[in-house]
C-alpha cells in the first residue's frame, strides 16, 4: 500500500498537539519530518507515527511529590543567591520569579535521573545540596555502582526549556569559560504551568475563595488541580557541535550564543547507551 500522506492540519489533528508546537516542531527544529508539494507542505504518517512515539518514549512523568522537592530546593536557591537587579516593579525579580526560573532547571535534572534510571537502569547522582558560595559546574556529580558513588567521567549539563522550544541555547560564558563548559549538553522540555504555584495552594485559606469564585464564573479561566509534570528528554549534543550564531527564529540575541537545534541531537536508544558508557 503507498504511504498516507497528511497536510498540516490532518497532522496536527493526528498528533494531537498545538498548533504552533507543530509548526516550531516542523519548521524550526526539523524534528517532524516534512516535504513540499508546491507550496504545501506535507507529512508521511510514518514520520508522524516515529516522532509520536520516540516523544511517549522520551516523557518522564514527575509526581506531585517529586515536584515538591524540587520547588522546595528552587525557593531555597531563590534566597541563597543575591538580589538582582531587574526591569520588575521594584527594579528586581522578586523571590517567586527567581524560585519559577530555578525550578524549571530543577525539574529537568530530576527529568534526567528519573529517565536513565528508568529506561537504561543507571543510577546518577544530582547535587541536591544549595551552595551559597559557589555554582556547581557540572550537573551530575556521580553514579551509583554496587553500592557505591564513583565519580563521572564527562562534565554534563542539564538545560532546560518550554514545551515548544526548539533549541538549546548556551550562553558563552557556559561554553568558552574552561570551569564552566561541559563535554555534553542533554536538552529538556518541562511541561510546568505558568500557574503551578497557584495550583498548589489552591485549596489553602485565600486561595480556595479565589478558585470557588473562579469555579462559579463561566468566563474566567480555572485554577486546576497539579497532579504531575511531564518532562521531555528531547537529546543530547556534545561540546563543539554547537553553533555560533546572533539569532535564532523568533528572538535575537545581543551578543553570540551557541545554539543546537532538537532535529540535529542524539536521542536513539543506540546514541543514548552509547553515552551511558561514557559516563
Amino acid at each position: 500500500m503507498p504511504e498516507e500522506i497528511f497536510n498540516s492540519k490532518e497532522a496536527i489533528n493526528y498528533l494531537g498537539i498545538e498548533k504552533k508546537e507543530f509548526e516550531n516542531y516542523f519548521k524550526n527544529s526539523k524534528e517532524i519530518k516534512s516535504f513540499k508539494e508546491g507550496s504545501r507542505w506535507k507529512f508521511n504518517k510514518t514520520d508522524l507515527e516515529n516522532w509520536q512515539k520516540l516523544k511517549k518514549e522520551r516523557t518522564i512523568i514527575l509526581n506531585l511529590e517529586e515536584y515538591e522537592k524540587c520547588f522546595e530546593f528552587a525557593i531555597k536557591m531563590a534566597y541563597v543567591t543575591k538580589q538582582s537587579r531587574g526591569t520588575g516593579i521594584r527594579g528586581a525579580r522578586s523571590e517567586p520569579q527567581k524560585a519559577d526560573d530555578f525550578i524549571f532547571g530543577i525539574l529537568a535534572e530530576y527529568g534526567v535521573k528519573k529517565f536513565l534510571k528508568e529506561k537504561f537502569d543507571i543510577d546518577v547522582e544530582l547535587d541536591t545540596e544549595v551552595h551559597p558560595d559557589h555554582i556547581t559546574e557540572q550537573d551530575l556529580i556521580g553514579i551509583k555502582e554496587k553500592g557505591k558513588l564513583r565519580k563521572v567521567k564527562l562534565g554534563v549539563a542539564i538545560k532546560s526549556s518550554k514545551w515548544k522550544s526548539c533549541f538549546n541555547v548556551i550562553d558563552p560564558l557556559e561554553y568558552d569559560t574552561p570551569k564552566r563548559k561541559s563535554d555534553v549538553y542533554i536538552f529538556v522540555r518541562v511541561g510546568l504551568p505558568s500557574d503551578h504555584l497557584f495550583r498548589i495552594l489552591r485549596e489553602h485559606s485565600f486561595f480556595k475563595k479565589v478558585k470557588d469564585f473562579l469555579d462559579k464564573e463561566n468566563e474566567y479561566r480555572k485554577i486546576n488541580e497539579l497532579k504531575e509534570i511531564p518532562i521531555w528528554i528531547t537529546g543530547f549534543s556534545f561540546h563543539g557541535e554547537f553553533k555560533k550564531v546572533k539569532a535564532i527564529p523568533g528572538q535575537e540575541f545581543k551578543d553570540w550564543r551557541y545554539v543546537k537545534s532538537v532535529g540535529e541531537m542524539y536521542n536513539s536508544n543506540t546514541d543514548w547507551k552509547a553515552l551511558i558508557k561514557k559516563l
